[in-house]
């Protein structure tokens, strides 16, 4: 019995170390989910932003065509 006992404890050790492993493999996947939504979040705004620049640059150059005629 003790020599299984002996022969089962790194077995054992290696088993926690394997969840620590895969604790710290979701943290990392969380955080790197969380980073992706955020890219995300910033590439909507930032298309957001270009599309009304161009409306208000359409609609200033119809302003200054209209003006001129």
């Amino acid at each position: 019995m003790k020599r299984i006992s002996i022969l089962l404890l790194p077995l054992m050790l290696g088993a926690c170390g394997a969840g620590e492993t895969v604790g710290v493999a979701a943290v990392e996947a969380k955080a790197k989910a969380q980073e992706i939504e955020a890219g995300k979040q910033l590439e909507a705004q930032t298309k957001a932003q270009v599309e009304q620049s161009l409306t208000a640059d359409q609609q200033k150059l119809q302003d200054a065509e209209a003006a001129s005629h």
